[in-house]
């Protein structure tokens, strides 16, 4: 349905007042989710439309996160296993064969319908927010276990307000439709 510049104005509004709304609720999300990086929200909100705009496909991109986080901890992990390695040409050799090792069962978890961009897009952030978070006293697993909690619960977030996004759009083109064939 092509929107007019009007109809187009409603939405814009309504999306303000979305985000507006999720910028409040951030009061009580670090709460639930032991930090507050209510970015995570908004990428996993957009993320929602590029998985179809459907409770699956959010669905998906939520196991896409989780797989993302736990790749992101094997690569780690793997790090610490391999640090033994020399860095020749500074090279950080470790971090380049756990990277090579962990990416091969990642997107071969495509074959089960994982959502490899929003894996990669959650690992990516993984990296980004330990090194936000490192300088909060955790270690080891400890952080890891942090981050991941952070990371899920602002993405269900991001995940639900899409979800509420492409709900009331629906209801909203649904009865400008319905308007225009009386």
């Amino acid at each position: 349905m092509q929107l007019k510049s009007s109809q187009l104005a409603v939405i814009s509004c309504c999306l303000a007042l979305q985000a507006f709304i999720l910028v409040v609720l951030n009061a009580f999300i670090p709460i639930l989710a032991g930090a507050d990086y209510i970015w995570i929200a908004f990428q996993a909100w957009a993320v929602y439309f590029l998985a179809g705009c459907s409770p699956k496909g959010g669905i998906k991109a939520f196991i896409g996160y989780a797989t993302g986080i736990a790749a992101s901890i094997a690569i780690i992990e793997l790090i610490g296993m391999l640090s033994f390695l020399p860095s020749p040409a500074g090279i950080n050799f470790a971090m380049a064969l756990a990277v090579f090792i962990v990416v091969i069962p990642a997107i071969m978890s495509e074959a089960f319908k994982n959502m490899i961009p929003a894996l990669f897009i959650r690992s990516g952030a993984f990296f980004g927010l330990l090194g936000l978070m490192h300088g909060e006293g955790l270690t080891g697993w400890e952080l890891h276990f942090a981050v991941a909690r952070v990371e899920l619960v602002y993405c269900a977030v991001g995940l639900l307000f899409g979800y509420i996004t492409v709900f009331w759009r629906g209801k909203y083109e649904a009865s400008l439709s319905k308007k225009g064939s009386q």
